[in-house]
């Protein structure tokens, strides 16, 4: 009788790796909040591979949220085409950037904000 008690215990800890698993997996995915006098906009992503652009819809950014998953950075690239890694955490849009033509989630590593 000891052993379908193994097989039971045996099956129940698989069955908890696979579950954790996948909470992890959702916990990897990326979250950048693009904050403006108007209101917000959040952009979820699973991976920045390949890198592409996302366009912010909104004008006159003020602030952000930057939570990238590990081995990603979100630039903002603004209208003359110079880009500016989000560090991650809590940032403020500096005002050469306060109006980006697009935001771009490409491999990278973003620093910490201070």
């Amino acid at each position: 009788m000891g052993f379908p008690k193994v097989t039971f215990i045996a099956g129940a800890a698989l069955a908890a790796l696979t579950l954790a698993g996948t909470g992890a997996a959702h916990a990897a995915d990326g979250q950048l909040t693009l904050i403006s006098e108007t209101g917000s906009r959040t952009i979820v992503y699973e991976s920045c591979q390949p890198p592409r652009p996302l366009q912010p819809q909104l004008s006159q950014l003020q602030s952000f949220r930057n939570q990238p998953p590990p081995g990603c950075q979100a630039v903002l690239v603004n209208q003359s085409g110079a880009g500016l890694v989000l560090c991650v955490g809590r940032g403020f849009v500096p005002p050469e950037f306060s109006r980006p033509s697009f935001v771009r989630v490409q491999p990278g590593t973003a620093p910490a904000c201070l």
